[in-house]
């Protein structure tokens, strides 16, 4: 038994605490996984093990402790992490109490030091449950912060759904040591930090984050070779290229402007030094350990390259983007270059296009409409009780109504006709008696009596094709899993996942972001171990319901049942044209080996075609504007096609030979997305301000597919349609789902299959008290398949002179 609620008194404090961070980079989000680090210094005599802890109550009231052992030397500072879940309704002034224990024998003891801690005590800045981080690993931004808001009072970025923050981490020696440390933030980009400081146990929580779906950014400086690229030497070897790239000088700025800038105009043709991964026109090739191109110049030289590793990215750069010099310009704009990089199709506004357009009378200030896309109702009623409270609640009712009639007006009617009315008081006495028994057995037959689990499960799989089987990487399934537990017991249940080996899956308390809390008045104490297991511990139940949410990586069990897989008797291919310039087809056939039916299908296919680079709109003269014409902005990266049938049964074939997979205007996927996840709303006129959520079976489905492919929802209008055209738009936010975006993936050739499996038992391995319970709920299943890439298609295409 670790920590409790009360440990014995102390007289003096023997461990001086300090906070250090609080959030990664000292920022931190409303209802998050949040780091906090402190300094530990011991005034005792001796070396000292220590349990040290961060008390934040769970949503049902009871004090939980995330803590971890340390180790104590006399006078001599001690760096600890601790991780914990922050309520949606934090401020930046909340306090929290820091405590240290004595610790032996795996057992805690005496308090021997305490503190209060605040986020305002280091400056760290809360960005509200809306608000999308980026971190930055060194000083340099390389216009990242584009994607911040640039104008005060706008409340959003224009043409964006939501506003990114940028992190900025100084040194690599202040990133956490646990991976969930991360998980608050969309990419980390590695700008100019030293990778030499990078130490052991921070390498592998950045690892585990990519593993679990981030990623993980890294730009190349224009000299040197920090990285030892070809050589190795850093923790990161595993996910990095083992040949040195080409370091080619002496390159003119205006011949990569068309992938780093929206103008064709260059302010000073600077002479720059690029890392080459790969020449296409010569023999040179030095894209290994499953990279694949990304981005070429013109001249087709391979500068950017990419990797999956489990179900996240590694994204390398060959373009020296932390150079004073390209910044000094305004370079690289990042709706030109960094929206491929992170799979996003929005246009970034700088202040002096903003202020140009609305002299222009171009910029459209109508509010938009809101859509809370990303809520608490797309899982809580799935996880509330539906049946047995139904059933409970009529037969109270029907029992309350005949217990009424016998003990009143019909027993004294009955009474009064055989002239016993004196006796009403009896019979009234021995009806209530009855009718007490009755209703205490009654209740005792709906109670449930086992230990139930109801989930909302997003189950995610990336296949491997078969010319990258990659043998010594297991391929896992992912899950991000909301939860409720009925245990009809009192007292401290233990609850554990079966987490396959080397795998830190995580089990933390979860409520409605929206609402607040309701705690219980007998609030019970419990411990997390966020050195070991934050996915193996006791909770608190009372009767009751406990909500929480896992994130899970592991291989499922084949009791669960299988996946959807590739035919190996009619693969998967692509169907170039005639030309060889344009994926027209696709073939071959898929198998649902899943548990059940999959209903609401949902095929994505992105081609390798892009879309039109972005280019400035010009005047009547010719002359550049200082904004994206409205028939380019917010396209998307690359074109693909979509469709949906209702449903795929099981060991069903799907082929797409068949004449329904033939690409046409009507499946095309900018499109769709549009129809479907935006007009929908702009048509519904019950929806004029503020939030709408509408959840029905229909828009849960909706809600978890626009969650995936967030950052691709058509962007909000910023452009003013005058007197032909509707200035309309719709503003999407998320509170909750952030790690389903898929967006990533939509920057290259790949196929995507969701669907719903209802009235599932949850695949991911959870345990109640060691035991397998039994489960029942939603699994959406998302299912990705890498296509081959072109590398005809990495270049950008030559902009037409269309003009807005």
């Amino acid at each position: 038994m670790l920590a409790g609620g009360a440990g014995t008194a102390r007289a003096q404090d023997d461990v001086d605490i300090k906070l250090d961070q609080f959030g990664v980079g000292s920022f931190f989000r409303q209802g998050e996984i949040t780091g906090i680090r402190l300094k530990l210094t011991s005034s005792l005599e001796d070396f000292t093990q220590c349990w040290v802890q961060w008390d934040i109550p769970n949503a049902e009231g009871d004090p939980a402790g995330y803590g971890r052992v340390v180790h104590l030397t006399p006078g001599i500072a001690s760096d600890v992490w601790l991780y914990a879940p922050l309520s949606a309704r934090v401020k930046s002034n909340s306090t929290w109490n820091i405590r240290v224990f004595e610790y032996e024998d795996e057992q805690s003891g005496a308090e021997i030091s305490g503190t209060r801690i605040s986020p305002s005590q280091v400056g760290a800045q809360m960005v509200q449950k809306y608000t999308g981080l980026i971190a930055i690993v060194g000083q340099a931004a390389m216009k990242l912060d584009d994607y911040n808001n640039p104008r005060a009072g706008l409340g959003l970025p224009p043409g964006s759904h939501e506003d990114t923050r940028i992190v900025s981490i100084t040194r690599p020696d202040r990133l956490p040591d646990r991976w969930e440390g991360l998980k608050a933030f969309e990419a980390v980009v590695w700008s100019d930090a030293k990778p030499q400081d990078l130490r052991s146990i921070s390498a592998s929580a950045l690892l585990e984050y990519v593993q679990r779906g981030g990623h993980l950014v890294i730009t190349l400086p224009g000299s040197g070779n920090p990285w030892v690229l070809g050589r190795g030497g850093t923790y990161l070897d595993q996910v990095l290229p083992s040949l040195a790239p080409r370091k080619d000088e002496g390159l003119k700025l205006s011949s990569i402007l068309s992938i780093i800038s929206k103008s064709k105009k260059v302010l000073r043709d600077i002479e720059i030094s690029t890392r080459v991964f790969k020449d296409i026109n010569s023999d040179f090739d030095a894209i290994d350990n499953h990279y694949e191109p990304l981005i070429a110049l013109a001249d087709k030289r391979v500068v950017v390259i990419r990797r999956t590793y489990g179900h996240g990215h590694v994204t390398l750069i060959g373009l020296p983007l932390a150079s004073q010099q390209l910044s000094s310009m305004g370079l690289p704009q990042a709706d030109v270059f960094w929206n491929r990089i992170l799979g996003r199709r929005y246009d970034t506004i700088r202040p002096v296009e903003l202020t140009a357009m609305d002299k222009a009378g171009k910029f459209n200030r109508t509010p938009g409409k809101q859509v809370q896309v990303g809520t608490a109702k797309l899982v809580e009623d799935q996880l509330s009780e539906t049946a047995s409270p139904g059933v409970g609640i009529l037969a109270s009712f029907i029992l309350f109504a005949v217990y009424f009639l016998l003990a009143g007006p019909l027993g004294f009617y009955v009474l009064k006709q055989r002239k016993l009315t004196r006796h009403s008081w009896i019979v009234f006495a021995a009806v209530a008696g009855l009718f007490t028994g009755i209703a205490w057995a009654g209740a005792r037959v709906l109670r449930k009596n086992s230990i139930e689990i109801r989930h909302v499960t997003v189950l995610d799989h990336i296949a491997r094709p078969p010319s990258d089987p990659r043998p010594e990487e297991p391929l896992y399934q992912r899950a991000i899993s909301w939860n409720n537990i009925y245990n009809p017991g009192y007292g401290m249940t233990r609850l554990s996942i079966e987490s396959d080996e080397g795998q830190r899956d995580l089990i933390t308390t979860w409520s409605d972001p929206d609402k607040a809390p309701q705690p219980f008045p007998n609030v019970a104490p419990y411990t997390i171990d966020v050195g070991q297991s934050p996915a193996d511990y006791e909770i608190t139940t009372r009767a009751s319901v406990t909500e929480f949410q896992v994130n899970w990586v592991g291989a499922l069990d084949p009791k669960w049942g299988g996946m959807i897989r590739v035919d190996p008797t009619d693969p998967i291919k692509v169907v170039r044209n005639d030309e060889g310039d344009k994926d027209i087809a696709l073939t071959g056939s898929l198998i649902n080996d899943l548990p059940g039916q999959l209903k609401d299908v949902l095929i994505i296919w992105i081609t390798n075609d892009r879309s039109r680079p972005r280019i400035l709109a010009k005047d009547a003269k010719g002359e550049e504007l200082d904004w994206v014409p409205m028939l380019r902005s917010g396209d998307t990266l690359n074109i693909g096609e979509m469709w949906r049938f209702g449903a795929w049964n099981q060991d069903e074939k799907i082929d797409f030979s068949k004449k329904e997979f033939t690409p046409s205007p009507s499946t095309d996927f900018a499109r769709n997305v549009n129809q479907e996840y935006v007009q929908y709303f702009v048509r519904d006129n019950s929806l004029t301000s503020g939030s709408h959520f509408g959840l029905g079976h229909n828009n849960r489905r909706k809600f978890l597919e626009m969650l995936s492919m967030f950052h691709h929802i058509t962007p909000p209008l910023y452009h003013k349609q005058g007197k032909f055209g509707t200035d309309k738009f719709i503003v999407m936010s998320r509170s909750m789902g952030r790690e389903l975006d898929l967006s990533t993936w939509l920057s290259r050739p790949c196929l995507i299959i969701m669907g719903q499996l209802n009235d599932s038992k949850t695949p991911i391995p959870l345990r109640v008290e060691g035991e397998e319970v039994n489960s029942s709920g939603i699994t959406f299943v998302r299912w990705i398949y890498p296509l081959p890439v072109e590398e005809s298609e990495l270049s950008p295409k030559n902009p037409s002179d269309e003009e807005e």
